[in-house]
């Protein structure tokens, strides 16, 4: 097996959130183990951080929805992996699979890529994604491995001729590092009513109105319950997916949710909830729900790919339906209903299973695995 001391690996993000949190155990390991590693992707606040822990950023600007964007995306990231030569190139999320998987591809760089999740990619008629279907018939068909975070993703890939299936390899999403993610006490007093607590991008395929709504409805019968939101404005995504500030303060202003800014760390306030709400339309697989339950949280989330997979219906939290208000509020006040013990007898159960089938370990060994192999057949 190739040692990867001196080697350069090259890190396609689209923003440094992702790298900062769900992928730090894989960047440190990286690290740890001789290679050099630098992040190619649009820069924001946490640069200082992300280098601190001894990564490189470059700012290679955004591969969005605008054609003169995607143009000056795919020219500055060709530029900067001309100019670094990396042995090897990670890719994760759609733009940089596609577009990092083309220049590649054409400069022979070994890249072994993460689907972590398709969104609207099959079902959206808008003229980009439709784009990207075509692209991805392509765009994969060099690459090294690719890791799929669920089952279902993978079989669409597989069907669609997007990738060759002794490529494909499912992992357990980003996985979860159980031991960070460990229950720990609240930090006050309990408030007088139920906590739900939603984790996400504001952006509408998360589920953000489906949840609003039903924190309506729930309020009218038990008006004491607690409705916060934690998660980032997110604006590389259609217009029609994005929510706008007008519309938190809204709702904000109406007494219907409480909304707690962006963190990076969010264990404390997972800790200080009863359930954690995620009705997404789909996911690779949910990081939020990993570490919900990894922290023995009950659970509602949608009968969905990426989140299905996570949740045993009514054994360590609730099932609602895709793109259902009333459901999700049913669900909720079901939720609330329960016996204290039961609550607390759900939320083992999730953490027995993070344990079992989502450790961390499984993601970065499956990596560590594909790294040497690539630069093993590469010669590198």
């Amino acid at each position: 097996m190739m040692d990867l001391k001196g080697k350069k690996v090259a890190v396609l993000e689209n923003g440094l959130f992702s790298t900062y949190t769900m992928r730090e155990s894989l960047m440190m390991r990286l690290l740890e183990e001789g290679a050099e590693v630098y992040v190619l992707t649009q820069t924001n606040r946490y640069v200082a951080q992300v280098e601190k822990m001894g990564l490189k950023v470059v700012n290679v600007g955004s591969g969005n929805m605008n054609p003169v964007r995607v143009l000056q995306y795919i020219y500055r990231l060709r530029r900067t992996l001309l100019r670094i030569k990396p042995d090897l190139c990670l890719t994760f999320s759609i733009r940089p699979a596609i577009w990092g998987n083309l220049l590649t591809r054409r400069h022979d760089i070994p890249t072994i890529t993460n689907i972590t999740g398709v969104g609207p990619l099959f079902v959206s008629k808008n003229m980009v994604y439709r784009i990207a279907r075509s692209l991805y018939r392509n765009a994969l068909k060099k690459s090294r491995k690719v890791f799929f975070q669920n089952e279902d993703d993978l079989n669409l890939f597989l069907e669609k001729g997007f990738v060759k299936r002794e490529l494909a390899e499912k992992i357990p999403g980003s996985g979860v590092d159980y031991q960070k993610f460990s229950p720990i006490p609240a930090a006050g007093p309990h408030p007088p009513g139920f906590v739900f607590l939603f984790v996400g991008r504001l952006i509408k395929d998360k589920g953000i109105y489906e949840y609003v709504h039903a924190a309506r409805m729930v309020k009218k019968q038990f008006p004491s319950a607690v409705f916060n939101v934690m998660g980032p404005f997110w604006t590389q995504n259609l217009k029609k997916n994005t929510i706008t500030r007008s519309e938190l303060q809204d709702w904000i202003d109406e007494g219907v949710i409480d909304y707690l800014g962006e963190k990076k760390d969010v264990r404390q306030f997972i800790a200080d909830s009863d359930c954690i709400v995620l009705p997404s339309y789909r996911e690779g697989m949910s990081n939020t729900l990993l570490e919900a339950a990894s922290m023995e949280k009950p659970i509602i989330t949608t009968e969905t790919t990426g989140c299905k997979e996570i949740v045993v219906d009514h054994v360590t939290g609730l099932l609602c339906k895709v793109r259902d208000g009333d459901d999700l509020a049913e669900k909720m006040k079901e939720m609330i209903c329960l016996p204290a013990q039961e609550l607390e007898s759900m939320g083992k159960k999730g953490r027995e299973k993070i344990i079992r089938e989502f450790d961390k370990s499984l993601v970065i060994d499956a990596y560590l695995k594909a790294i040497h192999a690539t630069l093993d057949s590469a010669g590198k």
